[in-house]
């Protein structure tokens, strides 16, 4: 934003402020954002009757007065104890497959935000991991080619906006969400998320392999989390699943949900359970050990 349109916002945000009750609206927190050319939306900002709660609101550009004025019917009410109260594993499952959680029926036509250049179809559209990525870095990650490939950013940097602008702009995506399903995928995004390339080898001659230690993973899968008992040994006792050949074709996916389980099974998430992120890691590594069948 060049800085004569900022000093225009912030002369807008004073009127504002002027315009409900002086010294009532507190900007100390808020960040802002630009929508588009001619928006700029303010987040995170407080008015002090109602402390539990933030606030949003877009800033419109009047090409004739040349200033930057509020559209009072965008302005939002965020209520912060929702994302106190939020499961982020509940919102780890839903990027995964958010209708085995919701309970809203499976899609079967493309989403309609589904980018051209993508080779998805039908419900797998809809998911947040198809643009966006298992190790949540869209183009920049292990998407950067291939048939997952949208060239849509990833979600690791979001980690850093308010709780306010992430709610926001999952709610602008039209999905089948409630305002739970919403603050919890929030809470995923802002909690929940890791950089995948510290534990998984991302190219070269060792792609694909996960980094941890082969025999502490071996105790852990064969005494915590019951991976032994619904996977096997072997990795095989489920006929659907390869354990071993599917966490060496796709770690990052299979690390994922070793951290927040599979939607629509009893499989336990490792955050819930207690496991470090290298005790996950140690799994994932032991884990791609296993046969093939």
């Amino acid at each position: 934003m060049k800085i004569n349109q900022l000093l225009i916002l912030v002369s807008a945000m004073v009127s504002l402020a002027k315009s409900v009750i002086a010294d009532e609206l507190n900007w100390s927190g808020a960040n802002l954002s630009p929508v588009n050319e001619m928006t700029i939306r303010a987040y995170g900002f407080k008015y002090l009757p109602t402390p539990d709660a933030t606030y949003s609101i877009d800033f419109i550009f009047d090409e004739i007065d040349r200033t930057f004025k509020p559209d009072m019917n965008t302005l939002m009410i965020i209520n912060n104890n929702h994302y106190a109260q939020a499961d982020m594993i509940r919102g780890g499952q839903l990027y995964d497959k958010w209708w085995k959680i919701n309970g809203e029926p499976e899609p079967t036509i493309n989403y309609e935000n589904y980018p051209p250049i993508g080779k998805q179809t039908g419900s797998n559209t809809w998911r947040c991991k198809t643009c966006h990525s298992w190790d949540y870095k869209g183009q920049e990650g292990v998407d950067e080619t291939g048939d997952n490939y949208t060239g849509i950013k990833g979600l690791y940097s979001v980690r850093e906006k308010s709780a306010a602008e992430i709610y926001e702009a999952i709610l602008a995506k039209g999905l089948p969400l409630s305002d739970q399903d919403i603050w919890d995928l929030t809470k995923f995004l802002k909690e929940g998320q890791i950089d995948m390339n510290k534990y998984i080898i991302f190219s070269g001659a060792q792609s694909k392999a996960a980094t941890g230690n082969v025999e502490k993973g071996r105790t852990l899968y064969e005494s915590t989390g019951k991976c032994i008992e619904c996977h096997g040994a072997d990795g095989n006792k489920n006929p659907e699943v390869s354990v071993g050949a599917i966490t060496r074709d796709n770690p990052w996916e299979i690390l994922h949900k070793i951290r927040f389980g599979q939607p629509g099974t009893k499989m336990p998430a490792a955050v819930k359970t207690g496991l470090t992120v290298q005790e996950q890691i140690d799994i994932l590594t032991y884990a791609q050990t296993l046969s093939k069948d």
